[in-house]
């Protein structure tokens, strides 16, 4: 499928950086996962998500070419650009089990670390990834594991996700970003990427933010409809899903918090409390 014009445009600076930086060969694929490999992007928001995949492992006079590699991609673009480099190898074990890895992440650093969201990147790349050079990712052997998923994906509500809805429990609009674009990311990331969770849950499948924001206005109560719908309008930024549902802020923020909390307490079996309770 043909990526959007912004998404070639970085795939093909970090591979031009890649052959400048690093030492001859020594990468040897890249791949992307991600809303771009159900078909989303979203300008206001949307990052790109990959795997680079490297001959050997990174001594650190690499690890320092590699910083530099993402130095001059983050001088080139505000847009995240943001995933590990590791072994074709490591690709078929459980995520859990690698060594810590050189990994740029949403901060716009290299860091090396583990990440316990591989679990889902392994299985975005099974399911959907797209292979932008190197082998294709239909040759490669890559590690899924269904229920491993479905744990994670209970574990992530029932930590992450649950410290942040029981912070929101306490929040007033005060509270939020100045920011517009910050705050419009973090009360979508809170509608729309919890839900993509839930969606997980329910259906087994993986998916988009938008994407999953039209079907969660299909699979819950109409009590939740503004909520979304408003999601949906903060993740587009364009006239496109129309203007907004809510007049005051205190009242989408109100609406965000208590369907976060319905999410964590549907997929937990445990109520949400405020964490000044």
């Amino acid at each position: 499928m043909a990526l959007p014009a912004p998404v070639q445009d970085l795939c093909d600076r970090f591979l031009l950086l890649a052959e400048r930086e690093l030492p001859s060969g020594m990468l040897t694929g890249l791949y992307l996962h991600g809303g771009v490999v159900f078909g989303e992007w979203a300008p206001r928001e949307s990052d790109v998500d990959f795997v680079a995949t490297l001959t050997h492992r990174p001594d650190p006079a690499e690890v320092e070419a590699l910083r530099a590699v993402h130095q001059q991609m983050v001088a080139y673009s505000k847009i995240r650009f943001d995933g590990p480099h590791l072994l074709a190898t490591d690709l078929a074990s459980d995520p859990r089990t690698l060594p810590p890895l050189p990994e740029m992440i949403p901060t716009r650093k290299l860091e090396i670390l583990v990440s316990p969201s591989r679990m889902i990147t392994w299985h975005e790349l099974a399911q959907a990834g797209i292979t932008i050079t190197g082998p294709e990712l239909s040759t490669l052997q890559i590690w899924t594991d269904k229920q491993a998923l479905r744990e994670y994906t209970v574990a992530n509500l029932d930590n992450y996700w649950r410290h942040n809805a029981e912070g929101l429990a306490n929040s007033t609009p005060a509270d939020l970003p100045t920011d517009q674009r910050e705050r419009d990311y973090l009360l979508t990331h809170c509608i729309l990427a919890s839900a993509r969770l839930d969606h997980l849950l329910v259906t087994g499948e993986m998916t988009s933010k938008s994407r999953v924001g039209r079907w969660a206005l299909t699979h819950y109560d109409e009590r939740w409809h503004r909520v979304l719908t408003e999601g949906l309008h903060l993740r587009d930024g364009s006239d496109a899903t129309g203007t907004s549902g809510y007049i005051d802020q205190a009242d989408l923020l109100a609406d965000v918090r208590d369907f976060l909390a319905h999410i964590v307490e549907t997929a937990t079996g445990r109520p949400v409390t405020p964490t000044n309770a």
